[in-house]
């Protein structure tokens, strides 16, 4: 594979264009640190001038796209090998090729959801008691500290100083333009939703999350319909999501989003 530069710039968002929904990652990452600046870099798998698929590196984070189903699988594999990969992700038929090639590690399939226009009235006030807050960076900790709690995000949350390093890319998103809201219960924060990949046109929703016991208020719909709206009104032309719980799925769907695919991830 060969390591892309900013020349490549305008050429990896031709490539990406036909799926922007599935690409908002490499979009938002390529758009807020260049293609080979800081913690990014890009590389493609080429015949001739023909680009079989791309690979984007995020710190140890890597995404996988490809324009076809077909893409040279053992040449990806094999460049991957030996490097510290926390987690591949990219749409679930082209990661589900790679498994076989990481034992050790676990793909697992999510629904991906696009909004376009937040539904109106659907949110009932939040109880007595509990406050909406937009949130700094200083705030990453605790909300690191909040997602480790939680079964759903507890994989990416092992690990010697995985609280600090979680909280080291909160922190660092909302540098890039991301946006932190949080539902406080007196002094407790007891539930968060945040932007990540925020670009010209389209940021991903991430870290929707309530304590267990505080769930079937409506804090996390009111802090993602919040994060949601502001992000319209800064411009932006849609949000995505994932979700893997039925329920929530729901709750999505009653706010405006509707689903549009599967992504998978490998870890």
């Amino acid at each position: 594979m060969i390591k892309l530069t900013e020349a490549d710039r305008a050429r990896i968002f031709d490539y990406i264009a036909p799926e922007p929904e599935v690409n908002l990652f490499i979009f938002g990452d390529i758009e807020n640190f260049g293609v080979d600046g800081g913690p990014v870099e890009v590389f493609a798998s080429a015949d001739g001038d023909a680009w079989n698929c791309i690979l984007l590196k995020f710190y140890d984070l890597y995404i996988l796209y490809s324009q076809r189903e077909d893409y040279p699988v053992e040449e990806v594999a094999a460049f991957l090998h030996g490097k510290e990969v926390e987690c591949l992700s990219g749409k679930t038929n082209l990661v589900r090729r790679l498994a076989p090639f990481f034992p050790d590690k676990r793909a697992t399939s999510t629904y991906m959801s696009r909004l376009t226009r937040l539904t109106a009235g659907f949110l009932r006030p939040l109880p007595d008691g509990a406050e909406l807050k937009r949130l700094p960076p200083e705030f990453s900790g605790d909300v690191a500290k909040l997602l480790s709690g939680i079964e759903e995000f507890a994989d990416s949350y092992r690990g010697e100083n995985a609280v600090e390093r979680g909280a080291g890319r909160i922190r660092e998103n909302l540098e890039h333009g991301g946006i932190l809201y949080g539902v406080y219960v007196g002094d407790l924060l007891v539930a968060t939703a945040n932007t990540t990949a925020a670009n010209s046109q389209s940021a991903m929703v991430v870290a929707v999350a309530t304590l267990p016991g505080h769930r079937g208020n409506g804090y996390a719909s009111h802090a993602v319909a919040k994060l949601c709206a502001e992000n319209f009104a800064e411009g932006k032309r849609f949000l995505c999501l994932f979700y893997d719980n039925p329920d929530a799925g729901r709750i999505y769907r009653r706010l405006g989003f509707e689903t549009v695919g599967e992504y998978a991830m490998l870890r």
